[in-house]
């Protein structure tokens, strides 16, 4: 009879090659096969997920329908004003609790100042004891016995008796991080400002019996070629909102810098690669997605 791997030694999980592969357990790393249906089409807003009727594009290549991405960044500085004042607050608060600090230590050396060099200081018993007390431990140290006071004592209590609720560490205070001057992309995370976004043209197909990969009659094609843009690279020149086939701009566009849609010329800048979209086929992207759920031992 096979042994369970929870009676191996050493050996801590006590699930089978069966159970761990098992979806009930729901432990371990799961994988799971997206369709169609969970990717984005091609001038789906990335926010809202609807077909994009004002389109804009970020300079990581995402497009926004510009009321969603407008909305998104108004909300994110509303955060990020509330963020910045509390750690002004904080910054404030750790000001003054630094001058209390100071000022109470300057107080205190004006006075152990004023006490010796004021005249005779009188010492009382508890002095004279523990003057004695302190002389017979540094002897019985030297004589290789260990001496601990009170205080090193709950000291060593602490380090190995841990768990003792008593002897629990309070959580600190809190503290804010500097938050950042601008709000970020919600998928690039680098800084995005409104005037970042560029407003481009998706041209919509004519044909109405036309469907994307979700089923919906809104499908847009390249304004040089009029072929449908599904999964295909693509590219958005911001200087004149012309959104194109990768190859039709490298065939038409890139050796003389002149947009074939417009006759506008641009430059490298002004080009800005959209990112790719992805079907239910393992051709189009990465079409498989994982998470980990650590085990309970």
């Amino acid at each position: 009879m096979v042994r369970r791997k929870s009676q191996k030694q050493n050996n801590h999980n006590p699930f089978t090659h069966q159970e761990a592969r098992s979806t009930l357990t729901h432990y371990g790393t799961q994988s799971v096969r997206v369709g169609s249906d969970s990717q984005l089409p091609f001038g789906h807003c990335a926010l809202s997920l609807n077909p994009i009727t004002d389109a804009v594009v970020s300079p990581s290549g995402t497009l926004y329908e510009r009321e969603a991405a407008v909305s998104y960044l108004m909300r994110e500085m509303e955060k990020l004003k509330v963020w910045r004042e509390a750690y002004e607050q904080q910054c404030e608060n750790d000001a003054k609790e630094k001058a209390e600090q100071e000022s109470k230590s300057l107080s205190e050396k004006v006075s152990n100042f004023e006490a010796k060099e004021g005249g005779v200081v009188t010492s009382g018993a508890d002095d004279h004891v523990s003057k004695h007390a302190e002389a017979r431990k540094q002897k019985l140290k030297k004589e290789g016995f260990e001496v601990l006071d009170q205080a090193e004592k709950q000291n060593v209590l602490k380090r190995t008796s841990y768990w003792l609720s008593d002897w629990t560490p309070d959580a600190g205070k809190k503290r804010v991080e500097q938050p950042p001057k601008r709000a970020s992309s919600p998928f690039s995370g680098r800084e995005l400002r409104l005037k970042d976004l560029k407003a481009v043209t998706l041209k919509r197909d004519s044909d109405s019996t036309a469907k994307n990969s979700v089923g919906t009659d809104v499908v847009f094609v390249c304004a040089v070629s009029s072929k449908r843009l599904t999964t295909q690279p693509c590219v958005a020149i911001t200087k004149t909102g012309s959104v194109m086939l990768k190859s039709s701009f490298d065939e038409f566009a890139k050796k003389d810098m002149v947009d074939p849609v417009t006759g506008t010329k641009f430059k490298d800048k002004d080009v800005v690669e959209i990112k790719k979209c992805a079907t239910g086929y393992a051709s189009s992207g990465k079409v498989e997605a994982e998470v980990y759920r650590p085990t309970m031992v």
